[in-house]
């Protein structure tokens, strides 16, 4: 747990500065990302999981999100939404709102489409006679 909350001047540098990470000395930007991370962790983690649940039903872990957050912000950010986060008034509450789509999206990218497949199936199941399916035939 982190011993203070970082504030919106802290999320903006930390920003400013994630994507430079690579370029300097290692063990202080492990130091940087283990702060973020525990920022995320106690700040946003728990709204970016709220959202994910209500809106695929799926469960995700704080740690998980921490470290996605980070990479986000380091290595793929997109420059307009990195851009609103810099200036919104409310940063942490639109990162929160960020992570969660792109964790929504990737769900129904990956995971999701496995939750289709089965629904075809229990459909399929559902319009065929027990004795037609084991015959190996429909109705």
């Amino acid at each position: 747990m982190p011993s203070e909350r970082w504030s919106d001047r802290d999320l903006r540098a930390f920003v400013m500065r994630a994507p430079r990470l690579s370029w300097g000395d290692d063990e202080l930007a492990e130091l940087d990302r283990r702060q973020f991370r525990s920022q995320v962790v106690a700040l946003i983690s728990d709204g970016v999981q709220s959202r994910v649940l209500s809106e695929v039903g799926a469960l995700t872990s704080p740690e998980g999100l921490a470290a996605l957050t980070c990479e986000m912000l380091e290595d793929y950010v997109d420059p307009k939404k990195r851009d609103w986060l810099l200036v919104s008034a409310e940063p942490w509450q639109y990162l929160e709102k960020w992570v969660a789509e792109s964790v929504v999206k990737t769900y129904r990218a990956t995971v999701g489409r496995g939750l289709k497949d089965v629904k075809v199936l229990e459909g399929i199941a559902a319009a065929s006679s027990r004795d037609a399916l084991e015959a190996g035939e429909g109705e």
